[in-house]
Formats: structure tokens, C-alpha cells, sequence
């Protein structure tokens, strides 16, 4: 399978980099082997915009254990999807560079996530210093809603899956009216959805510090699935319909859970 921009890459390569056939063949060879790896495995079409920094160390990962390459290869590897990444960033064919945590050649064979940190909304609404955007965004992914439906969700669908009335309360208290009877639960100052979720992330950012682990909708929408599948209560039915994912992701996402991940319980200081 072709990669998106490949054409485009090859002479990038050739003409900006000026590096020889044989470099840009061996490049050319990493980025399809890890878009037919990311490919396989995501719900539907494959999208680049869409690959996180999870899913190249997710491929990287697998590079050692299951075809026991050495870690020179693997970091070979690396530079290559590094390279492909920065072009599709510098000629904006992609809105987010996703390697910004993925720094030299090296990367975190396990990857962190603080689960079940949800029944905690009631509690983080009494931080003085925290952003209610950090709140409505943590309150979205914990009603289900995926990264790219938070972008241009609409405060009415969030407050109808919100259950607790003192959370419900607070997004009202600190949501802007002046422009729609139902505004988005993110907007710009004239009210329309932002582009991207960029601007909210750079937002809620600071309060990592307050809450104690990262604070982006990718790295708190994996949070929650793995929250739901640290569950072993519910059946694979449940999990499904709460995820609103594929068998096909389920099964991917319990192996990364096996293999590549490290879950710690949400605490509150």
C-alpha cells in the first residue's frame, strides 16, 4: 500500500534533502511499512492526520518484539517516519506534528496512562485554579464523545450525558450564551468551532500540573479506553458500545495494553 504523499516525499527527499536513491529507497521502504501498520489497524479509511505519537510507538514497539530487530534498526526506522513527518508538517499536509514526544532517536517502550480518573469530575470542579475548558473537555471524553466530535460538540449533547448536576451546573456557570442559545463547548470569539483541536490543547495544558497527568483530547480519550478495559466487569458488548469502537480496535487496543502499556489509578491530591 502506497503511503499518503509519497510522490510528494520522494522529492522532497531528492531536491530539498538531497539525499541519494538508495537513502531516500530505505525511507521510502520505513514510511510504507509503518503505514500498512497503522493502516490495519485503525477503524476505517486511514487518515494521516489522525496518527499520534502512540501509534509510531506502538509500530516501533512491535519492530523489537515481534520481529526482534535491534534497536539501531528500530531507530533507522525512526529517523525515516521523523523525516517523512516534519515534510507532511513544513508543506501543511497535516494540521499537528505528532513526534513532538519522541525526541533523538529514542523512544518509551511502555507508555503511561492515569485510568479511571472520571468519577472525579465532581471534585475537580472545586479547584479554584483549574480551566473550565479542562473540565468540559474531560467531561466530553468521559461521556464517550471521540476527539474530533469534542472539536464541534455542542454544549446541549454534552450536558445530556453529564450526571451529576454539580459538573452539569458548572459547564453552565462557565459557558458563554451571548452568541447562541447552544453554543459549542469550545469556540472562538465569534462563536464558531476552532479548526482543530491545537488552540485546546495549548488551553487546558497548564493544568497538568493541578490534575497530575497529560492533558490533551488523544492522550485523555486513551485514558478512557483504558479505563473501560481495565474493567473486568464488563462484557465485551458493553465495552463496544461505550467505546463506540470496532472488534477490530478492541482487539488492537487490548494488545497495546498487554504489550506497550503502563496504567496507573487516577489520585487527587
Amino acid at each position: 500500500m502506497n503511503f499518503p504523499y509519497e510522490k510528494e516525499f520522494r522529492t522532497y527527499c531528492k531536491q530539498k534533502k538531497k539525499l541519494a536513491d538508495s537513502t531516500i529507497s530505505l525511507a521510502d521502504k520505513s514510511v510504507t511499512t509503518f503505514w500498512n501498520y497503522y493502516a490495519a489497524n485503525v477503524d476505517s479509511d486511514a487518515n494521516v492526520n489522525d496518527v499520534r505519537a502512540g501509534d509510531i510507538r506502538n509500530f516501533l514497539a512491535s519492530l523489537e518484539t515481534k520481529l526482534h530487530f535491534k534497536s539501531n534498526t528500530v531507530n533507522k526506522y525512526l529517523s525515516h517516519i521523523k523525516m517523512y513527518f516534519v515534510f507532511l508538517s513544513e508543506y501543511n499536509y497535516i494540521i499537528t506534528y505528532p513526534l513532538l514526544s519522541l525526541r533523538g532517536n529514542k523512544f518509551d517502550r511502555k507508555q503511561k496512562y492515569i485510568i479511571n480518573w472520571m468519577p472525579y469530575l465532581p471534585d475537580l470542579i472545586k479547584i479554584k485554579d483549574i480551566h473550565p475548558e479542562t473540565v468540559k473537555m474531560m467531561a466530553a471524553i468521559a461521556a464517550g464523545f471521540k476527539p474530533k466530535e469534542i472539536v464541534v460538540l455542542k454544549t446541549n449533547d454534552l450536558l445530556k450525558h453529564v450526571d451529576n448536576d454539580e459538573v452539569k451546573q458548572y459547564i453552565k456557570d462557565h459557558t458563554d450564551y451571548s452568541k447562541s442559545a447552544d453554543p459549542y463547548i469550545f469556540a472562538r470569539k465569534n462563536g464558531e468551532p476552532y479548526a482543530s483541536d491545537f488552540n485546546i490543547n495549548q488551553r487546558i495544558a497548564p493544568d497538568r500540573q493541578i490534575i497530575g497527568m497529560q492533558l490533551t483530547t488523544h492522550k485523555l480519550r486513551m485514558s478512557f479506553v483504558y479505563s473501560i478495559l481495565s474493567d473486568h466487569q464488563l462484557s465485551d458488548n458493553q465495552i463496544l458500545k461505550t467505546l463506540r469502537i470496532t472488534l477490530k480496535s478492541l482487539t488492537y487496543y487490548r494488545k497495546n495494553m498487554t504489550l506497550y502499556v503502563e496504567t496507573e489509578d487516577f489520585k487527587l491530591d
